[in-house]
């Protein structure tokens, strides 16, 4: 009878603590949570000039958590449209919402692949992605790459690896997707990298401030 009664002390023992444990690592994970702040990017950027855009039927629906959404000007030069989506758990859309998958998706054909010049961000060198796409004669050069937690990657293979460390030391499993797009007009894809590149040279030390680290 001794026995019986230690084993089941023990029992509620281990149980009490797994229960305590698990609540106390679902508030740490709470407390690891993040939010951008939009409001610290700027309307006007080394002479590029934004405006608020609108997320509608040419990308889908905007999959984020909150986002920004702006088409930057400069001069006569085509626009460059900036989106920066920013998620909680960045696990639960990547497989599915990127723009690879979202373009055709939507009606874009993917005329070719481009791999724009290495940048850095948050001291990490970065190699967006690129890729051509074409809807009724509509070229358009998109360029893309993800965050987990404040560290860049451009893959999503890289990703797993990157969140799956993140989350184990941090308790943190939000991510962000910074996308750049611009239009080819009759402009070689040339004009189009260096437009892009022009503008993220400005853009990204912005954008640092608003991201959560």
């Amino acid at each position: 009878m001794g026995s019986e009664r230690i084993r089941l002390i023990i029992l509620i023992a281990v149980l009490t603590l797994t229960f305590g444990g698990t609540r106390a690592a679902d508030h740490y994970r709470l407390g690891q949570r993040r939010q951008p702040n939009w409001s610290v990017v700027p309307y006007e950027v080394g002479g590029w000039r934004g405006t608020d855009g609108k997320f509608d039927s040419v990308y889908g629906t905007d999959p984020a958590d909150t986002s920004l959404l702006r088409v930057y000007h400069k001069a006569e030069a085509p626009p460059v449209v900036a989106y920066v989506g920013f998620f909680g758990d960045l696990a639960t859309i990547i497989e599915v919402h990127t723009p690879e998958i979202c373009y055709p998706a939507q009606g874009w054909e993917v005329r070719s692949a481009r791999n724009p010049m290495a940048r850095n961000f948050r001291s990490t060198q970065i190699s967006p992605k690129g890729i051509i796409v074409d809807k009724n004669g509509d070229r358009r050069l998109v360029v893309w790459w993800y965050n987990a937690g404040s560290r860049p990657f451009q893959t999503r293979i890289r990703y797993v690896y990157a969140m799956l460390m993140m989350s184990a030391l941090t308790g943190r499993t939000d991510g962000s997707m910074i996308r750049l797009e611009t239009p080819l007009g009759h402009d070689p894809e040339s004009a189009a990298i260096a437009r892009i590149e022009d503008f993220q040279s400005m853009f990204l030390p912005m954008l640092d401030a608003a991201l959560p680290r």
